[in-house]
């Protein structure tokens, strides 16, 4: 729900921008199933009858650029992350929580287990351990921004409409935020300790490791993530003879063979590095991670900020100039067992 106060008319603005930028065309316009075009054409029809009501484009852009832009900003708190949220990956390894939703963006760190040891019994002279009842953190907010321009005209003629800028700043916001997520295991192999990194070509190598990281941890299940790269060549140390049916199609689809030895295999999408075609993830390393460990905390803030000058005075050039700020927290929380494997 739009925290801002829109008139009925606004509402359906932002309503028709909000389904143009989810990609959803299936609302009906005169009973009409509509598609993307149609939507467009739509709302840029609406936008001049309900919101500029028929004066000039120039005149009535300034007098109503502010409510647009509100728009824009609650569209872009709504749709922020939803695209990031659909893969299995973010659903494996990612905790989420939204402000706007009411969550606390603090983070629960769970203690590890407590020693148990035998005696003899009759009396009650043992040694004694502190519970280790785990603590709240909070993660660093950060502030991250696109800032753009275009020609005042293309904006003033709907060549570079609301509704297409919308798609290009959440959809522009949700990969950064991806790319990030995605990075964060990067720093895991910095942070393993030493007794849980292995390396190594072949499967007792790796199942050596599985077992002592399921051991250390009690974990009923683990999972283990890696690059493609990576997932293809446990698949390849794996003798083929013990692959299921089910497996060798998994691996003839995805290069992985989607479980081994009741571990479930998760793929890490690879990304470039800024700037480059050089791609950011090692496609060697395997993290073996407790089956219902989600290390990577992500929260939104819901506190999206929008800038416009549309007079050409900021850059002496009669461009238009449009900034778009969103808060946001991202950090990682470790568990006290978890495994790096590395590739030889």
């Amino acid at each position: 729900m739009s925290r801002f106060h829109f008139s009925k008319e606004e509402i359906k603005i932002y309503d028709l921008a909000l389904d143009l930028a989810r990609g959803d065309f299936s609302l009906h316009v005169d009973k009409d199933k509509v598609g993307r075009k149609d939507l467009e054409n739509y709302l840029r029809d609406t936008i001049n009858h309900d919101i500029l009501k028929g004066a000039t484009l120039f005149q009535a852009f300034r007098r109503n650029n502010l409510v647009l832009f509100e728009i824009m900003e609650e569209i872009v708190n709504v749709t922020i992350g939803e695209d990031v949220l659909d893969s299995p990956f973010m659903e494996a390894f990612v905790e989420v929580k939204n402000r706007l939703l009411g969550d606390k963006t603090a983070w629960y760190h769970e203690g590890g287990l407590l020693s148990v040891a035998s005696f003899a019994g009759n009396h009650w002279d043992t040694n004694r351990q502190s519970i280790d009842l785990g603590e709240e953190l909070t993660l660093p907010k950060e502030w991250i921004y696109i800032h753009v321009y275009d020609e005042l005209e293309r904006f003033l003629l709907n060549i570079t409409s609301l509704e297409r800028l919308t798609d290009k700043v959440y959809k522009s916001i949700n990969k950064y935020i991806q790319d990030r997520l995605y990075l964060q295991f990067q720093n895991v192999a910095s942070v393993v300790p030493t007794d849980f990194v292995r390396s190594g070509n072949s499967e007792d190598a790796i199942g050596g490791l599985c077992d002592l990281v399921q051991a250390a941890g009690g974990y009923d299940s683990l999972t283990l993530a890696g690059t493609r790269g990576a997932l293809r060549k446990l698949a390849g140390v794996i003798p083929d003879k013990m692959f299921a049916n089910s497996q060798k199609e998994a691996k003839a689809q995805t290069g992985s063979v989607g479980n081994w030895e009741g571990n479930k295999l998760m793929i890490i999408p690879q990304t470039l590095k800024s700037g480059t075609f050089t791609l950011a993830l090692n496609d060697s390393q395997l993290f073996v991670m407790g089956g219902d460990v989600k290390p990577i905390k992500l929260g939104f803030i819901g506190d999206t900020r929008s800038d416009i000058d549309t007079t050409g005075k900021k850059n002496n050039d009669m461009t238009i100039d449009i900034q778009i700020q969103t808060l946001m927290e991202i950090g990682m929380i470790l568990p006290a067992y978890f495994g790096l494997f590395q590739f030889a």
